[in-house]
C-alpha cells in the first residue's frame, strides 16, 4: 500500500512536454477561418480596401447578385492557381467577402457565370481538358450548384451526318457565351483547334443546353497563323466548315467553301473572345485578343447576304477608332487582354474590365484595366478609369508572396514582412523585393502600415526569389535577417539599428557557410525558418526547397555566434504534396507553443500540411511523421506556391495564419480554436490518475479516479486544475475529502487538455519525498481528449 504525505506540484509546461511526448504525432492542431484580415495602410498612408484578398494576375470577372439584395455583386475567378474571390457591392464600394467563396464547384482554366435556364440565377460555365463543364445554380443561401453537363455536348455535322461531340474550348482560351440572337438561349463562340477561325455553337432550346455547331468560320474572319493579322471580306479563307453553316442554303455553303484558296495552318498560343454590342446595331460585336499582343481588336459585325454574321469593320487597338474619351486611346495589358462586360458603376449600361488571360510576362501588380461607358447602351463612349481596378486595394508584391511575422522594432507588437519571387517591370526586369509593414495597432487589435516596399536592394548581389526569416543572431537584442534564394543558397544580413529601432539590414555573409566552412546549398528555392527546433535555447535553421523536403541545420555555436551543423535533409520524412508529381516547393512554417513544435509545412498546392508535434526530446531527425487529414487552409482555394507564417496577433492564445500565394498577395486566417486530429493515437492510461470516458464529448461529465486498493488516500487530496494545450487555466476545483473519485465537467470545446491533481498530504510508502512522480514513475496529471 502506498501512502503520500507531501504536496505534489509541478510546472505545467513540464507536464505538457512529458505527457504530450507520450502521444503519437498529429494529435492536436489549430483551427482557422479565412478572414478579410486586419487593416493595412499603404505607403501613401491610404487604407487598403481588401489587403488580404491575395493579389491578382489573370482574373476573370462576372456579375452575380449573390446576397439577393437586388444589385449585382462581383465574382472573380483567378486562373493563376484557380482561386475564387467574391466582392459585395455596397454603398461604400466593393467589399471583400471571403466567406462567399465557400462551397463552389471546382473550376479550372476559365470560369464565367451565365444564366442558361432563365431562372434569374447565373449558372457556372468552366473549362476542363479543352471542354466545357456546366453547373446549375440551385439558389442560396450560399453557393449551391449541381453539375448538369460534363462535358457540354453539341451536334456536329461535317457532311456525313450529325454526331454529338464536346464543345471545344482550348484551355488557354476564353470563350464568349451570350444569347447572340435574342431567342432565349445561350450561344457560344470559341476558337477552333488551330486558333485561326471561330466555332459558333448555337443554342436550340430556350432555357436549355441543346447546342449545334453551326459554323467553323464564324464572322467570316480568320486570324493569321503567325501573327494577329485578321483576314475578312475578300481576304477571308475557310477551307473546312461544318455542313450547311449558319443553317443557310447549300449553294451559299458551297460558295463560302470555295473561297478557300489554300489551307492556313499553325497554332497560336491562345485567344480570348467577348461578345457585346459596340455600335447600337442590335447585333453583338466581337472583342478578340491574342496571347502575344497587348491590345485587343474590336470586330463590328453585320449580317451578310447569306445570313451569316460577317465582320464589317475592325479596330485593331480598341477603342482607338471608336468613340472614346479620357486619358487613353486603347487597351494595353502588356500581354493577352481579355474583356469582361459588367455594370461596374451601376448606371445601367455595360462597362468593360480587361485583365491578362495569362500569367507569363503580365503586369502582375497593375494588370486590371477598367473602362467606363460614359455614353449610352446604344451609343457607347469608352473612357479609361484605372489600370489596377480592385487590385489597388490589395497587398500585391508581384509573384509568390512570402509573409513573415516578427517584432521588428521591439515594441511588443508583431510586424509584417513580405518577400517575393519577382515583380514584373518589363521583359527581363523582374526584381526581388522585401516590403515591411509596421504594426500600429494594439496587442489585442493589430493594424499595419507600410514602411518600406524595397527594404533591401537584392539586385546588388544578384539575389532572386528572396525568402526572409528573422532572429537575433548576434545577441545584440535586435532582429537580424537570413534570406534564401532561387539557387538554394542562404545570405545573412546584420541589423545595425540596435534594440527598439526600425531595422537597418546590412549584408554580412553572402552565401552562408556551415560549421565545416562549406557553403549551405539545399538545391533550388531555399526557404529558411529560424526556430529553436531542439529547444536548447539557440535558433536553428529549418530550410525547405524545390524538391519538397526539409533540411535541418542545428546551431551548435552560441546565441551570439551561431554555427550551423547539418543534421538531415529529410526532416520528419516530410515530402509535401505537389501539382505535377515533380517538385513541391516546401516552405516550413513551424510553430512552437506549450505543447511543443507543430510541424506545419506549406507548398506548391497552396495548402499548409500538418504533420503533428515533433516528439519532445527526439533526435531521430528522419523518423516518418504522420500527416493529419486536413490542411490548416482546408477547403480554401487560395492559390498555389503557398508560404505561411503564424503568430498570435490579438493576444488570445491562438495563432493567426498568413499565407502568401503565387498571385503576389497574402490571404489571412483568423485563429479560432483547436481540434483533435483524426489520426490521434493515445497511450494507455497512467495508473495514478484515471479519467473516463475518454475521449469525451464537449460538456460531458468526466470521472477522475485514484484507483482504490492500490493507493490509499490520507486526508484531503487537494485540488484539480484543467489547462488547455497552450497552458491557459480554464477550470479548477477541490477534490472531495477522503474520496478516491471526483466528477467534473469536460470543456465545451474540443482539443487536448491537461488535468493536474495537487495533493494536500501525500508521501510515498518509503517515506521519500517525490518530485513529480509516484513510486511507479507516473506524473500526478493526465491528458484528456475532448472530441467533436
Amino acid at each position: 500500500m502506498i501512502r503520500f504525505t507531501q504536496a505534489v506540484r509541478f510546472p505545467l509546461v513540464s507536464f505538457l512536454f512529458l505527457l504530450l511526448s507520450r502521444v503519437t504525432l498529429g494529435q492536436i492542431s489549430y483551427d482557422f477561418a479565412l478572414s478579410p484580415g486586419p487593416q493595412v495602410v499603404d505607403i501613401q498612408g491610404q487604407p487598403l480596401a481588401y489587403p488580404f484578398a491575395g493579389g491578382l494576375t489573370a482574373p476573370q470577372w462576372s456579375p452575380i447578385d449573390f446576397d439577393n439584395d437586388g444589385d449585382e455583386d462581383l465574382f472573380c475567378f483567378e486562373r493563376d492557381g484557380n482561386q475564387l474571390l467574391m466582392f459585395e457591392r455596397t454603398a461604400a464600394g466593393w467589399a471583400f467577402r471571403p466567406d462567399w467563396a465557400a462551397g463552389w464547384p471546382e473550376m479550372a482554366n476559365w470560369a464565367l457565370l451565365r444564366d442558361y435556364d432563365c431562372d434569374g440565377l447565373p449558372d457556372l460555365f468552366t473549362g476542363f481538358q479543352n471542354a466545357v463543364y456546366v453547373h446549375r445554380n440551385l439558389g442560396g443561401p450560399g453557393a449551391n450548384f449541381e453539375e448538369v453537363a460534363g462535358p457540354l455536348l453539341a451536334s456536329w455535322d461535317f457532311g456525313s451526318g450529325p454526331s454529338d461531340l464536346p464543345v471545344v474550348v482550348l484551355s488557354i482560351d476564353k470563350p464568349a457565351i451570350v444569347d447572340m440572337d435574342g431567342d432565349g438561349d445561350l450561344d457560344i463562340i470559341t476558337f477552333t483547334e488551330t486558333s485561326t477561325t471561330l466555332y459558333a455553337f448555337k443554342g436550340n432550346i430556350a432555357c436549355g443546353l441543346d447546342f449545334t455547331c453551326t459554323n467553323r468560320c464564324y464572322g467570316m474572319v480568320s486570324e493569321g497563323a503567325e501573327d494577329n493579322t485578321l483576314f475578312y471580306g475578300e481576304a477571308f479563307e475557310c477551307d473546312f466548315n461544318v455542313a450547311n453553316p449558319g443553317l443557310v442554303s447549300e449553294e451559299e455553303t458551297d460558295r463560302a467553301m470555295d473561297m478557300a484558296a489554300e489551307s492556313r495552318t499553325g497554332l497560336h498560343a491562345g485567344g480570348a473572345l467577348t461578345l457585346l454590342e459596340l455600335d447600337g446595331s442590335g447585333r453583338p460585336d466581337l472583342l478578340m485578343s491574342d496571347r502575344v499582343y497587348p491590345t485587343i481588336a474590336a470586330l463590328l459585325m453585320e449580317a451578310s447576304p447569306s445570313g451569316l454574321d460577317s465582320v464589317a469593320f475592325v479596330d485593331m487597338a480598341f477603342p482607338s477608332l471608336l468613340s472614346h474619351s479620357g486619358p487613353a486611346d486603347s487597351v494595353n495589358c502588356e500581354a493577352f487582354p481579355a474583356g469582361y462586360p459588367l455594370d461596374e458603376d451601376g448606371d445601367g449600361d455595360m462597362d468593360l474590365v480587361f485583365s491578362p488571360n495569362t500569367t507569363i510576362e503580365a503586369d502582375d501588380d497593375r494588370g486590371v484595366r477598367l473602362w467606363h461607358n460614359v455614353g449610352t447602351a446604344d451609343a457607347p463612349e469608352w473612357a479609361f478609369v484605372t489600370d489596377n481596378w480592385i487590385q489597388y486595394g490589395m497587398i500585391d508584391v508581384g509573384r509568390n508572396a512570402i509573409p513573415s511575422f516578427a517584432d521588428l522594432n521591439g515594441d511588443g507588437l508583431m510586424d509584417f514582412l513580405v518577400g517575393n519571387k519577382e515583380r514584373y517591370e518589363g521583359i527581363g526586369n523582374t526584381p526581388t523585393a522585401l516590403a515591411w509593414y509596421r504594426n500600429v495597432g494594439t496587442p489585442e487589435s493589430p493594424s499595419f502600415a507600410a514602411v518600406d516596399m524595397d527594404a533591401i536592394d537584392f539586385g546588388l548581389n544578384g539575389i532572386e526569389s528572396a525568402h526572409p526569416t528573422t532572429g537575433d543572431l548576434d545577441g545584440d537584442g535586435d532582429l537580424d535577417l537570413i534570406v534564401g534564394d532561387e539557387l538554394g543558397l542562404l545570405h545573412r544580413y546584420e541589423n545595425t539599428a540596435g534594440p527598439g529601432a526600425d531595422p537597418t539590414w546590412v549584408l554580412a555573409e553572402l552565401g552562408m557557410a556551415d560549421d565545416a566552412n562549406a557553403t549551405v546549398d539545399v538545391g533550388q528555392f531555399a526557404t529558411p525558418q529560424l526556430i529553436d527546433f531542439n529547444l536548447d535555447g539557440l535558433l536553428d535553421l529549418v530550410v525547405g526547397e524545390k524538391n519538397g523536403v526539409l533540411n535541418l541545420y542545428l546551431n551548435t555555436g552560441s546565441a551570439s555566434a551561431p554555427e550551423w551543423s547539418w543534421a538531415t535533409d529529410n526532416l520528419g520524412g516530410i515530402v509535401v504534396d505537389n501539382i505535377f508529381g515533380i517538385n513541391g516547393y516546401s516552405v516550413p512554417c513551424l510553430f512552437v507553443d506549450g505543447a511543443g513544435c507543430h510541424m506545419y509545412v506549406a507548398g506548391e498546392t497552396g495548402q499548409i500540411q500538418d504533420f503533428g508535434l515533433w516528439p519532445a526530446g527526439s533526435s531521430d531527425w528522419g523518423q516518418a511523421l504522420t500527416e493529419a487529414n486536413a490542411s490548416l487552409a482546408a477547403g480554401a482555394d487560395i492559390g498555389t506556391r503557398a508560404a505561411a507564417t503564424l503568430a498570435d496577433l490579438n493576444n488570445d492564445g491562438l495563432p493567426e495564419l498568413a499565407v502568401g500565394v503565387n498571385t503576389g498577395g497574402v490571404r489571412f486566417f483568423q485563429g479560432t480554436g483547436t481540434h483533435v486530429a483524426e489520426n490521434v493515437h493515445l497511450p494507455p492510461s497512467s495508473a495514478i490518475l484515471q479519467v473516463s470516458p475518454q475521449p469525451a464529448r464537449p460538456g460531458q461529465a468526466l470521472r477522475l479516479t485514484i484507483p482504490g486498493g492500490e493507493y490509499e488516500m490520507s486526508g484531503t487530496f487537494g485540488a484539480w486544475t484543467l489547462h488547455d494545450a497552450q497552458g491557459r487555466k480554464i477550470n479548477h476545483g477541490e477534490w472531495p475529502a477522503g474520496q478516491s473519485e471526483c466528477t467534473i465537467s469536460a470543456p465545451m470545446n474540443s482539443g487536448i487538455f491537461v488535468i493536474t491533481v495537487s495533493a494536500g498530504d501525500v508521501a510515498s510508502s518509503s517515506g521519500q519525498n517525490t518530485t513529480g512522480t509516484a513510486s511507479k514513475g507516473v506524473p500526478v496529471a493526465k491528458h484528456i481528449v475532448i472530441a467533436p
